[in-house]
């Protein structure tokens, strides 16, 4: 197994096929449908929107105006200056692929030039239930722990819902030979 961008076409888990809580403010008919052409309108808007491991383990990601139904969750909205992580579903028969997705992620986005990404958390399974009108893994509502292992600390509280953030740093730029030697040589004088 390895991890690939989500295009159209590629395996994703299957609640990650055909959930569109994110994506849409209201219910559809199909929703697979609405979420291919989602992901075809994410990546010609925003670019790469996520990543897969087969049908094992997906994560989606994107600009706030792309995540409409992050308004249904009452610490919305996401910050302007920051991408979201909207959604990760992981089977549980293969612990750690939630972390792999996510670093993933987070890795595109550090390359981008993002400065941040924020992510919707829950902190109880039944109250989140309650709330959403969704179990939290049918939507990919990542529970808090796993966000905060990740690095995201909480931004706006909610007993059941905070968002969290992860500022991120510049991207990594590796010096060239002749950058290195100009260095070098400026340090010496």
């Amino acid at each position: 197994m390895w991890v690939q961008p989500v295009t159209e076409g590629v395996k994703v888990h299957p609640l990650a096929a055909r959930s569109v809580f994110w994506e849409i403010k209201t219910t559809v008919a199909d929703p697979a449908f609405e979420k291919e052409a989602w992901v075809t309108r994410a990546l010609v808007e925003f670019g790469e929107c996520g990543f897969t491991i087969q049908d094992s383990a997906t994560v989606y990601f994107c600009s706030p105006e792309l995540a409409q139904g992050a308004a249904k969750l009452p610490t919305a909205p996401v910050a302007e200056d920051a991408a979201v992580i909207t959604s990760l579903f992981a089977d549980p028969g293969h612990p750690g692929l939630e972390a792999i997705v996510l670093d993933a992620a987070v890795m595109n986005l550090v390359a981008r030039d993002f400065t941040a990404v924020e992510a919707f958390g829950y902190r109880d399974f039944a109250q989140a239930r309650k709330l959403l009108g969704e179990k939290p893994p049918r939507i990919g509502l990542m529970p808090v722990e796993t966000l905060e292992a990740a690095g995201f600390r909480v931004v706006r509280d909610h007993p059941i819902t905070p968002r969290l953030r992860m500022e991120l740093p510049p991207p990594f730029e590796l010096l060239t030979v002749a950058a290195m030697d100009d260095l070098l040589a400026r340090a010496m004088v």
